[in-house]
C-alpha cells in the first residue's frame, strides 16, 4: 500500500511540475521554438526588461492585485465579524449568499459586472478602466476572505473579547489586542488567496478592464494572434522562482520557530511577538515591493530604451498641433502587430509621442470577434482599432465606425491603388489599409518529393501523408479551403454548399494529425508534420528560422486578408486618431511595421524601401494577375450563415 501511495504521489507531482520544468527550460532556449531546445541563452530575460507592453501589463496586474486584496481583506474581515454575531438562521442564509460568487462561473460574474458598469456609464461620467477593474476584483475576492476568516472565529473562545473588556480594555483595544491575533492566520490566508486570484484572473478582467488597464493574462491571451513571446516564459520563470523562494523562506521560519518552541528557548509570548514581527515584515515588504514595481512599470511604460534611429516624416509641421495638449489616444491592435523597440526595431508608439506630444495607450486583442464584442458591449472606448476586412464590413453595416476626414490624413496618397475602394469599404470612407497577406501551404521539404507546382489544397487530403497534415482550427479559414476545392465562393451563404464543404472537411479528418493555430510554428519547425495551411507573413518568419520549410500559394486560389485602421464610434480624440493613422502611413513607419511583423505592406513608399529580393518574393508580393484572379477577400457573412457554419464545424470536430 505504501508503495502504491508513493507511485501515486510521483505521478501527481510529475503532471504538476513537468509543465513548469519545460517552461523554465525553454525560457533559456536560443530560438523561439516551444518544442526544440537549440541552445542556452539569457536573451529573453534581457528582452523582457525592454518589452513595454508586457511590463506595463505586469505593472497594472501587480497594482490591481495588491489594492484589491488589501481592500477585500479589510471588507471581508469586517463582514466576517458582522456575520459571526448574527443569529443561526440569518448567518446560514448570509453565508449561502456569500458563497454564491465562489461557485458561480467566472464568465457569469464578468458579464454581470460589465453590464452593471455599462448601466452606470450610460447615466453618469463613469468609464471603464482602473476603477472598474479594481471594483470587479474586490467583488470576487471578498467571499474568499470571508471563507478563510470565519473558521478562526469558530475556533476562538467565545467570551475572550468580553473578558478583555472586563479587565479594563476598551472595545477597539480589545479587538486589536485579543481578537485580531486569534484570527490573523485566517486574515493572512484570505489576503494571500485574494492576491493570488487577482494576480491570475482573466475572465472577469477581460470584461471589465476597458481600454486603459490591460492586465498581464489579457496581454498573453491577445498575443496568441501570432505567437506567445518567449519573454513570457522568462517572466513566468521569474514569478515561479519568487514564489518558490517565499515558500522556502516561510518553511524555514516555521521550522525554526517550532524548534525554538520545542527547546523552550523562548516563552510563548515571545514566540507570538516574533511571529507577528515576521508576518508584518513579510506582508508589508511584499505589498511595498509589488506597489513600487507596479507603479514604476506603469509610470515608465516598462524599462524602455530610446531608438538610435532617426525617423523621417513627410511634413514635421503637421504633427505640431497637439504638442502641448496632454492628449492620450487609446489604440487597440492585434498582439505583436507593431514594432516595440525589441530586436533593434523602432518603438513606433514612443516615436509618435516624441513627435506629436500625444501619449499612446496601447492594448491588444486576439481575434476580430473579441474586438467586436468589446466595442458592442460598450465596455471600452478606443480611438484607433485595426480589424480585418470582413469585420470592417460588419461594423460599417452596424454603424459602429466614424467616417475619416481625409484632409487630416495626407499620407493616404502612399496607399497602393490595389487597396483603394475595396469591397468591404467601397469608397475607402472608413478605413486605411495597415497590412495585408495571403493564405498558403507550409511544407517540409525534407519529408516530401512533391514539387511546388504539384502542391495545391488537395495535398491536405492526400492519404500518402496521413497523420502528417495539420489543419486550421477555426471554421472560416478551414471552410475557405474546402470551398476552394469544390469551386464555391469563399463567401458563400448557400446552406447546400456549406454542407458539402463540411462533408469535404469530414473526409479530411482521418488524415489529419491535429487542428491547430499557433502550434503550427512549433510542429512544422520541429519536423512533426509535412503540410499545414497558414498565413504568408508568418510563413516568411518561419522559413527564416527553419531551412527545411517552404511555402506555396495554391494555383487554385486562396484568401487575401487586409487589416485596416479605423476610428470607432465613441472615439474621444478623432483628430488625434487621424494624426496617428497618418503617422502609420509614413513610408519609413509603414516599412518598420512590415519589416517587424513579416506581413506585406499596402504602402507604396514603404514598398520602395524594401530590399529587391523581398519585393521580388512571390510569397509576400504575388504578381498582379494572381492577386486579381486567384484571391478572394472575405466578406462579412450573415448571422444565420455564421451560426450555420459554426454548427457544422462543431459537428466536424466531434465526428469520430
Amino acid at each position: 500500500m505504501k508503495k502504491l501511495s508513493k507511485i501515486y504521489m510521483s505521478i501527481v507531482l510529475f503532471f504538476l511540475y513537468i509543465p513548469i520544468f519545460v517552461m523554465v527550460v525553454f525560457s533559456f532556449n536560443t530560438t523561439k521554438s516551444r518544442s526544440v531546445m537549440s541552445g542556452f541563452t539569457l536573451e529573453w530575460y534581457s528582452k523582457l526588461l525592454h518589452n513595454e507592453l508586457i511590463l506595463k501589463s505586469l505593472g497594472n496586474t501587480l497594482i490591481i492585485a495588491v489594492c484589491a486584496s488589501v481592500l477585500a481583506t479589510a471588507i471581508g474581515t469586517l463582514a466576517a465579524i458582522g456575520i459571526v454575531r448574527m443569529g443561526k438562521r440569518t448567518k446560514a442564509a448570509v453565508m449561502q449568499v456569500t458563497n454564491i460568487p465562489i461557485v458561480n462561473p467566472e464568465i457569469v460574474t464578468g458579464v454581470s459586472l460589465m453590464l452593471l458598469f455599462v448601466f452606470f456609464q450610460a447615466r453618469m461620467n463613469f468609464e471603464f478602466g482602473f476603477k472598474t477593474l479594481l471594483i470587479a476584483h474586490i467583488t470576487f475576492d471578498v467571499p474568499y476572505v470571508v471563507l478563510n476568516v470565519m473558521p478562526k472565529f469558530r475556533q476562538m473562545q467565545p467570551h475572550i473579547y468580553e473578558a478583555a473588556q472586563d479587565l479594563g480594555c476598551g472595545p477597539v483595544k480589545s479587538f486589536f489586542k485579543v481578537v485580531m491575533p486569534e484570527i490573523m492566520p485566517g486574515v493572512l490566508s484570505g489576503f494571500l488567496m485574494a492576491f493570488t486570484f487577482s494576480l491570475d484572473d482573466f475572465v472577469v478582467s477581460y470584461f471589465t478592464s476597458g481600454s486603459t488597464s490591460q492586465t498581464l493574462p489579457i496581454t498573453i491571451y491577445s498575443m496568441t494572434r501570432r505567437k506567445v513571446s518567449p519573454e513570457i516564459n522568462a517572466l513566468s520563470t521569474i514569478i515561479f522562482v519568487i514564489v518558490l523562494v517565499v515558500l522556502v523562506a516561510k518553511n524555514i521560519i516555521e521550522r525554526n520557530r517550532e524548534n525554538r518552541k520545542k527547546n523552550k528557548s523562548i516563552d510563548l509570548s515571545e514566540q507570538k511577538t516574533s511571529r507577528w514581527l515576521i508576518i508584518k515584515r513579510v506582508a508589508v515588504g511584499a505589498v511595498v515591493i509589488s506597489l513600487v514595481t507596479g507603479m514604476f512599470m506603469m509610470s515608465n511604460g516598462g524599462f524602455k530604451t530610446d531608438s538610435d534611429d532617426d525617423l523621417t516624416v513627410e511634413n514635421p509641421a503637421y504633427y505640431e498641433k497637439f504638442k502641448d495638449s496632454g492628449i492620450t489616444i487609446n489604440v487597440y491592435n492585434w498582439g505583436e502587430y507593431i514594432p516595440t523597440g525589441e530586436d533593434d526595431t523602432i518603438d513606433l508608439n514612443a516615436e509618435f509621442t516624441k513627435l506629436t506630444g500625444i501619449s499612446v495607450n496601447y492594448s491588444t486583442y486576439a481575434t476580430n470577434e473579441e474586438l467586436y464584442a468589446k466595442l458592442k458591449g460598450g465596455a471600452a472606448s478606443y480611438d484607433i482599432i485595426i480589424p480585418s476586412d470582413y469585420m470592417i464590413s460588419r461594423m460599417i453595416k452596424e454603424d459602429m465606425l466614424l467616417p475619416l476626414n481625409t484632409d487630416n490624413i495626407p499620407n493616404r496618397k502612399f496607399i497602393m491603388d490595389t487597396f483603394s475602394n475595396p469591397e468591404y469599404d467601397e469608397n475607402s470612407e472608413y478605413s486605411i489599409p495597415y497590412t495585408w497577406g495571403t493564405v498558403g501551404i507550409i511544407y517540409n521539404k525534407d519529408k516530401t518529393d512533391l514539387t511546388e507546382d504539384e502542391i495545391d489544397w488537395d495535398v491536405l487530403w492526400n492519404p500518402d501523408y496521413s497523420d502528417q497534415i495539420l489543419m486550421f482550427d477555426n471554421p472560416r479559414d478551414a471552410f475557405a479551403i474546402s470551398e476552394n476545392l469544390l469551386g464555391y465562393s469563399l463567401n458563400t451563404e448557400d446552406k447546400k454548399e456549406l454542407r458539402a464543404s463540411a462533408e469535404k472537411l469530414k473526409e479530411q479528418k482521418k488524415y489529419i494529425q491535429a487542428y491547430v493555430m499557433d502550434e503550427i510554428f512549433d510542429k512544422m519547425g520541429a519536423g512533426e508534420a509535412t503540410f499545414a495551411p497558414y498565413y504568408a507573413g508568418d510563413a516568411v518568419s518561419m522559413m527564416d528560422e527553419y531551412e527545411h520549410l517552404g511555402f506555396v500559394l495554391p494555383k487554385s486560389g486562396t484568401n487575401m486578408f487586409i487589416d485596416a485602421m479605423c476610428i470607432p464610434k465613441g472615439a474621444k480624440q478623432k483628430e488625434a486618431a487621424e494624426m496617428y493613422i497618418n503617422f502609420m502611413c509614413e513610408p519609413e513607419v509603414a516599412y518598420a511595421v512590415a519589416d517587424y511583423i513579416g506581413y506585406s505592406t499596402p504602402n507604396n513608399g514603404a514598398y520602395e524601401l524594401l530590399d529587391d529580393d523581398i519585393k521580388e518574393d512571390e510569397i509576400s508580393y504575388p504578381d498582379e494577375d494572381y492577386l486579381q484572379n486567384h484571391t478572394t477577400i472575405f466578406k462579412n457573412l450573415s448571422d444565420e450563415a455564421n451560426l450555420y457554419m459554426q454548427m457544422l464545424w462543431t459537428d466536424i470536430k466531434s465526428d469520430r
